[in-house]
């Protein structure tokens, strides 16, 4: 996704493609929350039932600029996305 011609967000929906930690779609939710301890909040999905959005956010910055947002199905990582804070609290994608 691109914001007055800059990067501003990446979505992942491949199984090949891996964070720098190897976080990966079809993990499970509790593997993610290990990966990445501290600055992850949970919030229901907009879409799926029993689904969840899992973001994360870089501690010990007072207002970080980016994160990772992971959609879940309530059980395993659907897809993910980093970027911008604006950019991943976006529910929908770019057309």
């Amino acid at each position: 996704m691109f914001a007055e011609g800059r990067l501003v967000r990446i979505d992942v929906f491949r199984y090949q493609i891996k964070t720098t930690t190897g976080a990966a779609i079809g993990d499970a939710e509790a593997r993610i929350k290990k990966l990445y301890p501290g600055g992850m909040t949970v919030q229901p999905h907009t879409y799926v039932d029993g689904g969840h959005y899992l973001q994360y956010l870089p501690p010990g910055k007072a207002e970080p600029k980016w994160g990772i947002l992971f959609e879940t199905d309530g059980q395993r990582v659907t897809s993910f996305r980093i970027g911008t804070l604006a950019a991943i609290e976006l529910v929908e994608g770019c057309s």
